[in-house]
């Protein structure tokens, strides 16, 4: 029977079910919280606020990830879920506007305290929906209310933390990260176990937040050059940045991309949900991390270039952003049972590369960075040769 529009039920899904144009409304606050996350990290320029902005990305993702799983069990535009997706949607968007200055801001501050606050609703709401949706189905029963035994105690680091003074906060919100990663990590494992309906949706949902982050990447740049008075340079590296973007888009939607969605609708039914949890919820952490350095790093040479001044930290940032993004691109072609030899020695090159990338102009490193990106995209093909490899937890709880 078809759930009402307007009631509090929700409609499960099955194997066919697409992402629903909610989620795809719900992604637009992560293309400004993105935007916020690369502009404090290009700004600032230093190994604290590197490791302040990807923290703040960290539990950005988190949030993410739990309303993703949500959304291929139950639609996301329908009863209740469709209630709690608006919720999450207005949050997120508040979480996003305290980034700029909450690391700088006393203890028990509004930006602080705001984040944290909003941060505990919105996981609170996923997981009375969550729990409302899966009425029934006492497997997702008991795993949601084990994974509370995560983000609780990792939303009181986080309220910690924000009443802490802002040299305390990077360490108090690092435990959240960690709580989140590992935590959730083991009770997935040890537990009863998630579900994935319909693999196509699992994996076309992940393709579109790579896709935001990586339109991020092209609006961080236009809107930092927009302020700046317009010259040939600066438009040369302004149309450079969309290359990068390019280039980045190249080896992971023309061979690990689609890799991935195949490993993961040839896996038998019990296996997809560990396939999605190491391939998706956890490996493209770092696959996002390494486009917004990317994205930072040619933020900071547009203003360098502006500053006239040397833009060394610029290359650092493309270098390691790149190392980062080809190495996670390696690891899920390897786990995909995918050719994976190629991006690993892209990401070998790029941190050798991280050392005198820096002695050469900008300009030159970008260019640099497009070309050996395009050019491993372009030779790493998409096909498999072997199962794909996850961690199984079929022998640790039920199936």
């Amino acid at each position: 029977m078809r759930t009402p529009r307007w009631s509090l039920g929700a409609h499960r899904t099955d194997e066919n079910h697409r992402v629903t144009t909610m989620e795809l409304l719900f992604d637009l606050v992560y293309v400004f919280a993105f935007i916020q996350v690369t502009t404090w990290i290009a700004q600032e320029h230093t190994l604290r606020a590197t490791a302040e902005g990807l923290v703040m990305l960290a539990i950005l993702w988190w949030v993410w990830v739990t309303w993703a799983w949500l959304g291929n069990v139950m639609r996301a535009d329908r009863g209740l879920p469709l209630a709690g997706f608006i919720v999450a949607m207005v949050a997120t968007f508040g979480i996003a506007l305290t980034i700029q200055g909450i690391w700088d801001a006393e203890g028990g501050a509004v930006a602080p305290v705001a984040f944290a606050v909003l941060y505990t609703l919105v996981r609170a709401v996923h997981t009375a929906v969550y729990l409302h949706g899966v009425r029934g189905d006492d497997q997702l029963q008991r795993q949601v209310w084990l994974s509370t035994a995560a983000w609780v105690p990792a939303a009181v680091t986080l309220i910690v933390g924000a009443l802490q003074a802002p040299e305390q906060r990077l360490y108090w919100w690092g435990a959240t990260v960690v709580l989140e990663v590992v935590a959730t990590w083991l009770l997935s494992v040890r537990g009863p176990g998630w579900k994935v309906s319909s693999g196509q949706h699992f994996a076309e949902r992940f393709d579109l937040v790579v896709i935001l982050a990586l339109g991020e990447s092209v609006l961080a740049v236009g809107i930092t050059a927009a302020k700046l008075d317009f010259s040939g340079e600066l438009l040369g590296i302004g149309l450079l940045g969309v290359l990068v973007a390019i280039s980045l888009w190249w080896p992971y939607f023309k061979a690990v991309g689609p890799a991935l969605e195949d490993a993961l609708d040839d896996a038998p039914a019990d296996r997809k949900p560990d396939l999605a949890r190491d391939v998706y919820s956890y490996l493209h952490l770092p696959l996002i991390m390494g486009i917004i350095l990317v994205a930072a790093g040619i933020e900071e040479a547009v203003v360098a270039l502006e500053e006239e001044q040397a833009s060394g930290g610029a290359s650092v940032f493309l270098a390691v952003g790149a190392a980062v993004f080809a190495g996670t691109c390696a690891v899920l072609m390897r786990v995909a049972g995918g050719t994976w030899q190629w991006l690993a020695g892209t990401a070998a090159f790029f941190v050798v590369a991280a050392w005198w990338l820096p002695q050469v102009d900008a300009t030159v490193a970008i260019i640099l960075t497009v070309a050996v990106l395009s050019t491993v995209g372009w030779i790493t093909p998409s096909a498999r040769h072997r199962e794909a490899s996850a961690v199984d937890s079929s022998d640790h709880g039920e199936a």
